[in-house]
């Protein structure tokens, strides 16, 4: 059995969404559990994608009739304490089984379960192709909740119809967020790299940057703070254009609903003159961002949006180049429940990102609290003019 990925499946990035979650008690073996949870709930996890060479924009995802790719994995460390873990650097976090790109061979999603004397780390991993954030911490919860509660009447089987994500019969906008040129490196080597970690509250965040308006969103202070204050360090020229990229669910205007189990993650992305950047408020560069995400976010919009991949007939790019370019962009996790998953003794401590340099993304975390955690990666002169900034 097989299925046609989305168009929105193949134009995110060929990698994985990697996490590990701490948490502070011992959790039974979860190679059975999560087997049998998916066989369940999930078997596309079980598959494996297929990707034709004529096509650059299309693939297949395809079901196995055994289980032969190495979803569950274990490792002891009974000598180790839950402490070292909740306190290290994300950078000293060298315990996933998988790099950040996926092969052939490597499972579409995997679990790595780590024991510890007083605790148990619990490393997820999904690929890119097959759902986004929030199918991926969807599927999390459910695992979690139908791990203490096999009965329980709200963990459904997620919905991979990817038919669901049909495209307009013409594009009908420009499309920034996509282009067929692929990304141009003016360097071998990378520059040295470093990632900055901090957690900002919502109120301590606007208090800080004189946030007036009262229709605009965490979301768009953090994307109009951020892409200003990063590209004044860069020292983009007055004359020139920066573009903001960001991740968004269409779940909603897709009418899509909680369980739908796949991509349904668009990119808006937003040029702005460095001149605005320059000259204007964080309050008043946060009200532009949310004036072009209600207009922009729409299903006419992304249903275009589908449309224009659909009609490309070369491999699609991001239409904006942050990694060691002078553009930004930007990935919000916040709103997922990663802490609310709960195998059995409370949630997890702590939500870490694997070991990691980038420059030019912002990575957006939950964390217990009413706070947000954001990884900003810059270049190591960047990040430390950044970090100046912050005193």
């Amino acid at each position: 059995m097989s299925q046609n990925l989305s168009f929105n499946d193949v134009v995110m990035p060929k990698c994985y969404a990697r996490i590990v979650l701490m948490f502070d008690y011992k959790i039974d073996d979860l190679e059975k559990p999560v087997t049998e949870f998916l066989e369940k709930f999930c078997p596309i996890a079980f598959g494996k994608i297929v990707y034709d060479e004529t096509k650059p924009n299309s693939g297949q995802l395809i079901e196995l009739s055994s289980h032969s790719n190495q979803i569950f994995s274990r490792t002891e460390q009974e000598n180790q304490s839950i402490n070292y873990f909740l306190q290290c650097s994300f950078q000293e976090l060298d315990i996933f089984p998988y790099s950040a790109f996926p092969t052939a061979e490597s499972p579409l999603f995997f679990l790595h379960q780590i024991n510890l004397t007083d605790g148990t780390l619990l490393v997820f991993g999904i690929h890119h192709h097959l759902s986004d954030g929030h199918g991926f911490f969807s599927l999390i919860d459910r695992f979690s909740r139908w791990f203490r509660n096999k009965n329980d009447p709200d963990v459904r089987p997620l919905i991979n119809d990817r038919s669901l994500l049909e495209p307009s019969n013409e594009i009908l906008y420009e499309h920034i967020e996509y282009t067929t040129k692929p990304p141009i490196f003016s360097f071998t080597t990378p520059p040295e790299m470093d990632v900055i970690v901090k957690k900002f509250s919502k109120r301590s965040l606007f208090e800080k940057l004189n946030i007036v308006s009262s229709d605009v969103s965490f979301n768009d202070v953090l994307v109009a703070w951020l892409t200003k204050t990063i590209s004044e360090i860069r020292q983009i020229p007055r004359n020139e254009t920066v573009k903001m990229g960001m991740a968004t669910n269409g779940r909603e205007e897709f009418r899509l609903g909680s369980d739908y189990f796949g991509n349904c993650n668009f990119f808006l992305c937003i040029e702005f003159p460095m001149s605005d950047l320059i000259d204007k408020s964080v309050n008043d560069l946060a009200q532009l961002v949310h004036s072009e995400r209600k207009t922009r976010l729409n299903k006419t919009y992304l249903s275009s949006a589908l449309a224009w991949v659909k009609a490309a007939t070369e491999p699609i790019f991001p239409g904006f180049q942050s990694f060691c370019g002078r553009d930004v962009a930007f990935t919000n996790w916040s709103r997922f429940p990663a802490f609310q998953i709960d195998f059995g003794h409370g949630r997890p401590r702590r939500l870490a990102l694997p070991p990691a340099r980038f420059d030019g993304l912002v990575l957006i975390l939950p964390t217990p609290s009413d706070e947000i955690e954001f990884y900003i990666g810059l270049k190591r002169d960047h990040a430390e003019e950044f970090l100046r900034r912050l005193e």
